[in-house]
């Protein structure tokens, strides 16, 4: 698979720690879990709208959905 986009996270370093040790659990990479997990959530939210905990800004203005 060729990767075309990019993109940068920051975490906890309990998340960072919980996401090595699964890494190393099942030998597979810290990426293919942070891209399994994007797939995931993407599939299941698709189909479904989602109530995000932070309001979506228009045009400087905080509008909640």
């Amino acid at each position: 698979m060729a990767a075309n986009h990019r993109v940068s996270v920051n975490l906890t370093k309990q998340e960072y720690q919980d996401l090595a040790g699964l890494a190393e659990k099942y030998r597979v990479s810290m990426a293919w879990l942070s891209r399994q997990a994007i797939s995931d959530y993407v599939e299941r939210h698709l189909q479904e709208p989602i109530q995000l905990p932070l309001p979506m800004v228009r045009e400087g203005r905080a509008e909640y959905k």
